[in-house]
């Protein structure tokens, strides 16, 4: 080994090691991660639970046969970053959602802020009507 790429070996590894720290990760620390499936007219399970002001992972699977969402007024108030999906903000609303297709997957990090308990919910539509009010509605909790 060079002693150059011994450095960029360094440089790179510091580099790493500052970017687990400011998120959260040092130390071998990992995120919680909460899943949720999404099916037909249902969230599973409806209600999850999580700590205010620390950094967690939402894992959502569309197990269903249709394409689906993730939408909340509470989650487009914050920061989100969303891997493996379509993630779109509807204008008028102001609202973030999470689209996913049968079979895929999405990972949703962020940092709850407040305590309290928030809806989200599919806005998707079967035969004119959104999926929330067939019945696929669940509740965030933070505490």
């Amino acid at each position: 080994m060079t002693i150059t790429h011994c450095f960029a070996v360094a440089v790179t590894a510091v580099v790493i090691g500052l970017w687990l720290a400011s998120h959260g990760l040092a130390h071998g620390e990992s995120l919680p991660v909460i899943g949720i499936e999404l099916k037909e007219y249902a969230f599973s399970p409806a209600r999850v639970s999580v700590p205010v002001g620390k950094p967690v992972i939402l894992r959502v699977i569309n197990r269903g046969r249709m394409t689906h969402m993730v939408a909340s007024p509470y989650l487009a108030s914050l920061d989100l970053e969303v891997e493996g999906a379509e993630m779109e903000v509807d204008a008028p609303k102001g609202i973030k959602y999470v689209k996913l297709r049968p079979g895929k997957s999405a990972e949703i990090k962020f940092t709850p802020e407040a305590r309290g308990t928030f809806e989200f919910l599919c806005e998707m539509k079967e035969a004119g009507r959104p999926h929330s009010e067939l019945g696929m509605t669940g509740e965030l909790v933070v505490e």
